[in-house]
C-alpha cells in the first residue's frame, strides 16, 4: 500500500507539472495535438499505479518525450502559418451577413439544433439576428449580431422557436410557439414554399417568421 501510495504522489507531481507545461488554456480550448498528449500522458501516469512491477522510469521516459514534442509543435505552429492550417484547420464561417451556408454546416457535421443551441448560449434567441458566426480553430462558436440588433433597450420578442427542421415538423416546439400543423402549412402556402423545402423555420413569441430554404445540393 506504501508503494502505491508513494508512486501515486510522485506520478501526481510529474503529471502536474507536465500538464503546467503545456500552457493553461481550458479543455474547451485545447489544440488537437495538445488533447492527443493528454490522454496519452494520462493513459502513461496510471500504469505504475496499477502495476507496481512496472518502473517509474518506464513512464518517465515517453513523458519527457511527450512534453518535447508538444513544446516542438507549438514553436513551429507559432512560426508556420501553413503547418498550424494543414494540422488544426482555419475558422469556419457558418452564417455570413445574416445568411446561413448550410454546406459548411453540413460539412462540420453540425445540425441545425446544435446551432441553434450554442447562439441561444449566447443570449441569441433567433438566427435572423445573427450577422456573423465562425466556428473557431479551438471549436468555440464566435457570434457578431446585426448592427439594429445591438441594443440594450431592445424589447424582447422571446425566443425563436424553431418548428421545422430539414422539412420535419418539431412538434413539441410547436406546442411552445402555441401554433398548429395547419398554421404552418398556412404560413408556407401564403409564401408558395413546400415543407419539404424548408431547412428551418421559426417563429418568436412576437409573430415574427423566419424561413431559411434548403441549398441545392
Amino acid at each position: 500500500m506504501a508503494t502505491i501510495l508513494i508512486r501515486t504522489v510522485i506520478i501526481y507531481i510529474l503529471f502536474m507539472f507536465a500538464i503546467r507545461l503545456m500552457g493553461k488554456r481550458q479543455v474547451g480550448e485545447l489544440q488537437l495535438s495538445e488533447l492527443v498528449t493528454t490522454f496519452m500522458l494520462s493513459e502513461l501516469a496510471i500504469n505504475p499505479i496499477q502495476d507496481t512491477s512496472i518502473p517509474i522510469f518506464y513512464s518517465l521516459i515517453p513523458l519527457v518525450f511527450l512534453l518535447a514534442a508538444e513544446v516542438i509543435m507549438s514553436f513551429v505552429m507559432t512560426k508556420s502559418p501553413f503547418m498550424k492550417k494543414m494540422l488544426f484547420g482555419s475558422p469556419s464561417i457558418i452564417i455570413q451577413h445574416g445568411i446561413l451556408n448550410q454546406k459548411e454546416l453540413s460539412r462540420l457535421r453540425i445540425s441545425i439544433s446544435e446551432l441553434l443551441g450554442e447562439l441561444r448560449l449566447k443570449d441569441v434567441s433567433d438566427i435572423n439576428d445573427v450577422d456573423y458566426a465562425i466556428l473557431e480553430q479551438n471549436g468555440k462558436l464566435s457570434v457578431f449580431l446585426k448592427k439594429d440588433k445591438i441594443t440594450l433597450e431592445k424589447e424582447s420578442d422571446g425566443i425563436a422557436h424553431s418548428i421545422v427542421i430539414d422539412g420535419d415538423i418539431n412538434e413539441s416546439n410547436l406546442k411552445y410557439a402555441k401554433k398548429s400543423r395547419e398554421w404552418i402549412f398556412d404560413q408556407l402556402s401564403l409564401r408558395s414554399i413546400d415543407i419539404k423545402d424548408v431547412f428551418l423555420m421559426t417563429v418568436d413569441d412576437g409573430e415574427n417568421i423566419n424561413i431559411i430554404i434548403k441549398e441545392e445540393k
